[in-house]
């Protein structure tokens, strides 16, 4: 599991990340802080910092993406 992230979006970046194809994918996952940011940066993850209550935000990064898998809780 990707530690350091909530629980159900930890569980499923790990399982996007073992994936056979993972390295063909573009993973944007959003996050509330730097720290966590760099964290799955280090996995090859590429990160937005922000809040899902940041509508603008979500719906920019959103309309950036094929598939959006939303687990805030």
């Amino acid at each position: 599991m990707v530690h350091n992230t909530g629980y159900i979006g930890g569980s499923v970046l790990s399982r996007l990340l073992a994936h056979p194809d993972a390295n063909t994918f573009r993973i944007v996952a959003l996050t509330r802080s730097e720290e966590k940011s760099q964290k799955l940066k280090a996995l090859g993850v590429n990160t937005a910092i922000g809040s899902h209550a940041d509508s603008v935000l979500v719906e920019s990064l959103a309309a950036d993406s094929d598939i959006v898998i939303a687990t805030v809780q």
